[in-house]
């Protein structure tokens, strides 16, 4: 792969990774509630969940599964499913009344699992993986020297992007002192989980 095409994925793909969705908001969320360190736990899934698409849009398998309509439904809905579980969650989640440096925190792996989840069960995200990576491989040459390229370059960038949302959300953290503003927080953020959510299922719901 030559340094040219392999700047314009860069550029392509960190585009289409910088837009604020679930998984930003997700990110943003972990680490206002339970700081920058934990934070950190939830870009690491998603960026588990970054190699997971890349491999498999890499692979040829997401056409596969588009193929196969049943499954394509059942993972969009469950995609959905989660995002409402996700807003429920947070709109009914108490304001913490202790110090929030003392508050209990969220553990390691439930944010990681958290991250993998949101992530990976977003039909979306596959195509985009499908749509970028199907137009950097250059078919003509060998493709594995050019997915041994692609692949840790998606992923240190899906990284390197989440990590800045994950450092935004520790710094909300700090005007998150008052129970008014962690209410304020959380009701706005469950919000844009089930305005996404229902955004989903209305344009499926359209075809």
């Amino acid at each position: 792969m030559s340094f040219e095409n392999w700047l314009t994925f860069v550029t392509v793909w960190a585009v289409a990774c910088t837009g604020v969705g679930p998984n930003s908001v997700t990110c943003a969320t972990a680490a206002a509630h339970n700081g920058v360190a934990r934070g950190m736990w939830s870009a690491l899934g998603i960026t588990a969940a970054s190699l997971a698409h890349s491999m498999v849009a890499a692979f040829g398998f997401s056409t596969l599964m588009l193929a196969y309509s049943g499954a394509y439904q059942f993972l969009k809905w469950l995609g959905i499913a989660y995002l409402v579980w996700l807003g429920l969650s947070l709109w009914r989640k108490p304001p913490i009344v202790v110090s929030i440096e003392d508050h209990k925190r969220e553990a390691r792996l439930p944010l990681f699992r958290g991250g993998v989840l949101v992530s990976i069960s977003n039909p979306q995200a596959a195509l985009t993986y499908l749509a970028v990576f199907t137009q950097a491989i250059d078919p003509q040459a060998p493709t594995a020297p050019q997915l041994a390229v692609l692949v840790p370059t998606a992923s240190g960038i899906v990284f390197l992007i989440y990590t800045g949302y994950v450092l935004l959300g520790g710094q909300l953290r700090l005007v998150l002192k008052s129970a008014r503003r962690q209410v304020f927080f959380n009701r706005v953020t469950s919000g844009f989980y089930l305005l996404t959510a229902s955004i989903l299922a209305l344009a499926d719901a359209r075809r």
